[in-house]
């Protein structure tokens, strides 16, 4: 038990380079700096969200490195665009938010893309549930988070060029069309339609939750469970389960000093850099460790544009961890579960055909 403990809080090796983790902290920090300039932290704030499409970065070659972001920001923009939208007829908004998980995780699971998979189209639909804007005004907001996007896909030249043309790192070359990929989905990937709907209903099931509870920021519920659901097992799920509550409890800790600190904007803005530099830094290398940055970062950005009272801000941040944590780790063990006794009732049939 006690080598458990350590194990979930140490610090793994990895071929992460520290330039990447550089061209994440420059690409958020241009929506925001540009903001700052101009006196509209919106641009901030929603430029923020298009420039989590640079996380999707990998040591691709650089043409198709531009794709894959261009794609994935896109696709952000899409989402963000449609659970804006669904606030003006609100009980459609688990609605929205499921199935554009639904689409992300067959997409992922069909294109074999590696975490973080469809997770940040699942976040920025979900946090776009939770603006309360008129319609001209969320295509004001995509257009800013446009913005971010932009940001991305030039960091990601940047980073992707001086990696393979300077630093002379390794890429890594697909050589599977579309067409054989989503082929070999088919053929050899059965689960992976059954998978996808029930991650999609879980995430179904923790945005109701979430808009049932009205807990203010609801969408925070919906991001805790997704993240979770992020585990290649039931084991991972259940350690990133415990990181995501602790780390998050000492996140929020963080946060709650920071926010009652009531510092000026143009000293949050490079804070808010600086703590998405060290989540980029320690994400690859321990889950838990990055969450104490992760939360502090959300509360700042959540409170740039929008007047809130910091500890109202703690709380709802605070109920959406655990509550979405824990339905996600409880929707792991469903579907683990499912599948076992699926298998298992499948070799009896199988076992049965044979002696027949």
């Amino acid at each position: 038990m006690k080598k458990t403990v350590i194990e979930l809080w140490k610090m793994k090796k990895t071929n992460d380079p520290i330039l990447r983790v550089i061209g994440a902290g420059f690409c958020m920090g241009i929506p925001l700096f540009l903001g700052l300039y101009l006196g509209n932290m919106q641009i901030g704030t929603f430029g923020c969200f298009g420039a989590f499409a640079f996380l999707s970065y990998q040591p691709l070659p650089l043409k198709k490195l531009i794709q894959r972001i261009v794609t994935v920001g896109l696709a952000i923009l899409t989402a963000f665009f449609f659970g804006m939208l669904a606030t003006l007829i609100p009980w459609t908004i688990p609605i929205v938010i499921s199935l554009v998980s639904l689409i992300g995780f067959m997409v992922c699971r069909a294109f074999k893309i590696p975490n973080p998979g469809p997770f940040f189209v699942i976040m920025v639909c979900s946090m776009g549930t939770g603006m309360k804007l008129h319609f001209p005004e969320i295509l004001q907001a995509v257009a800013y988070a446009g913005i971010g996007v932009l940001s991305a896909v030039v960091m990601a030249a940047i980073v992707g060029y001086i990696n393979q043309n300077w630093l002379h790192r390794e890429v890594i070359v697909i050589t599977a069309t579309k067409h054989e990929l989503i082929l070999d989905t088919v053929e050899n990937d059965s689960r992976m339609l059954l998978s996808a709907i029930h991650d999609a209903g879980i995430i179904f099931f923790a945005a109701y939750i979430g808009q049932s509870l009205d807990l203010g920021n609801p969408y925070w519920i919906t991001i805790s469970c997704a993240a979770v659901l992020q585990g290649r097992d039931l084991k991972m799920v259940f350690h990133r389960n415990i990181q995501r509550i602790v780390g998050g409890m000492v996140g929020l800790f963080i946060g709650a000093l920071l926010l009652n600190l009531h510092l000026p904007v143009w000293q949050v803005v490079p804070i808010i850099v600086l703590l998405n530099l060290f989540v980029e830094f320690c994400m690859g290398r321990n889950y838990g460790i990055a969450n104490f940055f992760t939360t502090p970062l959300s509360l700042l950005l959540a409170n740039l544009s929008r007047e809130q009272f910091a500890m109202d801000l703690v709380e709802y941040r605070f109920w959406g961890i655990v509550l979405g944590s824990l339905i996600g780790l409880a929707g792991a063990f469903l579907i683990t579960y499912s599948l076992k006794m699926y298998d298992k009732e499948l070799s009896i049939i199988q076992l049965m055909n044979k002696k027949d």
